[in-house]
Order: C-alpha cells, then structure tokens, then sequence
C-alpha cells in the first residue's frame, strides 16, 4: 500500500484529470503535523475558488471523502489554489481593522455581509484577544455574520 501523501497526489491528480483540470493545474502535498497541504497551482485560478472559496471547499469535502473511502481513515486535508487562503485571510483582516475604526469612533456594533463559517473563524480568531472589540455571529445559514461590537 502507498504511503497517504502519495494517495493524495496519485488520487488529485487523477480527480483534477477527469473534471478537465488536468493539464493546467500542478499538484503539492506537504504533511506539516496532522494535516496534509493539498497546494494547487493554475493560470486560471477562479474556477476552482469559486465565489469566497465556496468551490474551493467544496473541492476539499469531496477529495476527503473520496480519499477516505480510498484508504480506510480520515485524512486531515487543507487544499489551496495559488495561495488564496493566505490572500482571503488577509483580506478578511483588513476588512475587521477598518470596521474596528468605525466601531471604536461611532461606540456602535457594525454588522459585517454574510460570509462562510470558515471565514468568520478567521475574523473571531483575530479579534479574541482586542482590547476594545469583540465579536460574535448572527443569522443562520448562508446568511449568517459576524458583528463586531465595541467592549
């Protein structure tokens, strides 16, 4: 039996192949700790994001599922296309520094547009330990949001 990461790197390859990927995106798996870095590089990018990552997640769930019925175990697998979970991170930051400004000057909570759980984690993360904010989530569904309120 192959080790996981070549499973991974044989099993994504062949996925991206048969969904017509193939040709134009180069595939890299790291094992950093417990969790296996399925890093996707390609010219054109968007169709495997999809809009605020939503096909890039969900390209995640299916590789896990399949690779799962492939080896018998959970992997714990994290995949990314031309470092955007770096780049979406970052925004997602920027965009709390200035509502931080506007909730700290007006003393109000402000209400940030829907966005996907994984995303809001990285907003809560950020803002845990703020000396003068915090925030939480609202709504259900795709439609929940993260408020950030003034401490």
């Amino acid at each position: 039996m192959n080790d996981p990461t070549t499973q991974i790197l044989n099993y994504t390859t062949n996925f991206l192949s048969q969904t017509g990927f193939g040709s134009e995106v180069e595939v890299e798996v790291r094992l950093e700790e417990d969790l296996y870095h399925i890093v996707l590089h390609t010219p054109s990018p968007a169709l495997l994001i999809g809009y605020h990552g939503e096909t890039l997640s969900a390209l995640q769930l299916i590789l896990g599922q399949h690779l799962h019925a492939l080896t018998g175990e959970w992997l714990n697998l994290s995949v990314n296309v031309n470092d955007y979970r770096e780049r979406r991170e970052t925004a997602l930051k920027s965009l709390a520094d200035s509502v931080i400004s506007q909730v700290v000057a007006s003393g109000l909570p402000h209400t940030l547009p829907p966005l996907p759980a994984s995303e809001r984690r990285v907003i809560h993360l950020y803002l845990a330990d703020h000396p003068q904010v915090f925030s939480s989530s609202q709504g259900v569904g795709r439609s929940r949001s993260v408020i950030i309120s003034p401490k």
